[in-house]
């Protein structure tokens, strides 16, 4: 039988590593054990701090975020004080299949997040059918694509993720439902252009993971606050349904490759408790550093607008998104635009995980607080030291397990785009009370509703033409994935952060087309 492709790369959105390696050895996932036993495989790694936002950007360029230079969904405007909402229309950088293409490789790129539709793609490309937070929408290339997908599967029945949030059980299950559907929708979409053949590149992203870990942590948790027994005895792990179905989406994509084709399995990264500092860490930096507080009207005025919203019909709500985007970009710098510019620091968005924080640095802000060199090394190591001291009143743990500079990590052409400290949060309990002996006690409870957050680590698994079972040598960087699909088609990528795994790009790599068929 005629391989359908040289190279099929299937990728997991936030698919938990632990989960996944739980889940086949208790005999849920069995395709994944089945990979577990066939494959080389290990862990992955991100980059440290910016992972959440900057990961597919950097497995789609190649390049790490000092270079392409998204790393959240808002992001400062370096220069000023504001803060935009980032598209993958701001990332600098070529994806990896455009320089396939002109090199005459034959690709199908369906649903990889935070990305853009190419103009110059030699296959087909589908943008944002299926993807977790959609930011430039439903879109394919060729555009004339767009109607086969509609006709074969319609929309995807889930579409903004969020939407589902502040929801009870019995809902939450109605959303469990529709991601298993949205993961069948996708299994039969993928399949259909396979069968298409003459790929040189296949690759696919199952999104619904994605989704399910913030939305459903709380029923697959008995440690959670949230977690209800009743619902979990009643409905079981809605959580683990769906990676059942990714599992079973997987399998029938494997079966219908020959032993020719060179398949990468990738889960991204991981999912934990949505259990983090960064809520509160406006207030620890306005109590360490004499901070102006922001005037109750103003966050009268923001908390508002958020009530309102959520108010809105579902419906209405699908068509004032874009809307509402740009109202909470307004609303966020009326809050805090005019204070900014008398701060030594503030906190920047970066999701989560980590909390970010911007030096207010002579030179680069416009009116700068804290001079380059010597004082801003002073400002940031006292700093340091002031966030290490604060303890989890809950639990006696510190609050804080390291806090990173940004330009230890991290280097590049846009690397003033980023944050210049990290905070990086125990997250083995929630963080409700806080306390440190210059500032006291800081309570706050945290007013999102996702109940799950990320982890960093991810994993891959392949197997094919020239690569070995059993566990690799040192972890992959997502920066590498681009440089080793393209190594395995006979095409260099010379701006590409880092070189190919060697030990996953053997094989046929003959200059052009497909291998022997």
């Amino acid at each position: 039988m005629a391989s359908l492709s040289r190279v099929l790369f299937i990728a997991v959105d936030a698919g938990d590593k632990d989960l996944i390696l739980k889940w086949a050895e208790e005999g849920f996932l069995p395709t994944f054990r089945s990979l577990r036993e066939r494959a080389a495989w290990g862990p992955t790694a991100n980059p440290t701090g910016l992972f959440v936002g900057a990961i597919w950007p950097s497995f789609w360029t190649g390049l790490e975020p000092g270079r392409h230079g998204r790393y959240c969904f808002s992001q400062l405007r370096t220069g000023t004080y504001d803060h935009y909402q980032v598209t993958p229309f701001d990332v600098r950088g070529e994806p990896f299949w455009d320089v396939l293409s002109e090199a005459g490789r034959r690709v199908a790129i369906l649903d990889v997040p935070k990305t853009a539709p190419s103009q110059h793609i030699n296959g087909i490309q589908i943008v944002d059918w299926g993807t977790h937070d959609p930011e430039v929408g439903f879109c394919t290339r060729p555009e004339s694509l767009a109607l086969e997908v509609e006709a074969r599967v319609g929309p995807h029945p889930v579409g903004q993720c969020d939407e589902y949030l502040r929801r009870d059980p019995g809902a939450l299950l109605g959303l469990r439902d529709m991601l298993v559907r949205g993961v069948e929708m996708k299994s039969r979409l993928a399949e259909h252009f396979l069968e298409q053949g003459g790929w040189d590149l296949f690759l696919t992203v199952f999104a619904e993971s994605h989704c399910a870990g913030h939305q459903l942590w709380r029923l697959h948790d008995p440690s959670h606050p949230g977690h209800d027994p009743d619902a979990a005895r009643s409905i079981g792990d809605p959580l683990r349904d769906v990676y059942v179905a990714i599992d079973a989406a997987i399998g029938r994509l494997l079966a219908r490759v020959t032993e020719e084709t060179a398949v990468f399995v990738l889960a991204s990264h991981g999912m934990g408790p949505h259990y983090d500092g960064t809520f509160l860490l406006d207030e620890i930096l306005r109590r360490l550093l004499g901070k102006p507080d922001v005037p109750e009207a103003k966050r009268s005025l923001a908390r508002g607008a958020e009530s309102v919203w959520r108010s809105v019909p579902l419906p209405l709500q699908k068509l004032l998104r874009p809307v509402r985007s740009r109202v909470k970009a307004t609303l966020a710098d009326v809050v805090t635009h005019p204070e900014l510019a008398s701060l030594a620091c503030f906190a920047t968005p970066n999701n989560d995980v980590y909390g970010g924080i911007r030096v207010n640095l002579v030179g680069r802000e416009p009116k700068g607080r804290i001079r380059p060199g010597a004082e801003y090394e002073s400002f940031c190591e006292s700093l340091t030291r002031d966030l290490l001291a604060f303890i989890n009143v809950e639990t006696g743990r510190p609050l804080v397990r390291r806090v990173l500079r940004t330009a230890d990590l991290h280097q590049g052409e846009r690397l003033q785009d980023l944050p210049d400290l990290m905070v990086e949060w125990d997250r083995e309990s929630p963080i409700r009370t806080i306390f440190s002996p210059k500032t006291g006690t800081i309570h706050g409870v945290f007013e999102g509703d996702r109940t799950g957050d990320h982890k960093p680590e991810g994993m891959i698994f392949a197997f094919g033409p020239g690569i070995s079972r059993g566990r690799l040598a040192k972890p992959v960087s997502i920066t590498q994935f681009a440089p080793t699909i393209a190594s395995r088609l006979g095409v260099p990528l010379p701006n590409a952060d880092a070189g190919p795994v060697e030990e996953l790009s053997q094989g046929n790599r003959s200059p052009g087309g497909l291998a022997d068929t």
